[in-house]
């Protein structure tokens, strides 16, 4: 990445010639955590290059109806 360009999160992949949107679970192993590939947009046929990189976000509540812990 160059110093002025800046980056996009999106949960697509994005042509970067049309920036027509694509889905990628055809393109990635589910184990896979990181990587890149070539690749060819499907609406404009243009080739490009795609770098990706995983990421988990997690969250947590408590449970309906769960009394607190108590020490043992």
């Amino acid at each position: 990445m160059k110093k002025n360009e800046s980056v996009s999160v999106i949960d697509a992949i994005k042509c970067p010639h049309c920036e027509y949107l694509m889905d990628y679970d055809s393109y990635l192993d589910e184990y896979e955590m990181s990587g890149e590939f070539e690749m060819d947009c499907e609406k404009c046929r243009k080739p490009f290059h795609v770098n990706f990189c995983s990421s988990f976000h997690f969250t947590s509540e408590k449970l309906n109806g769960v009394s607190e812990r108590t020490e043992d």
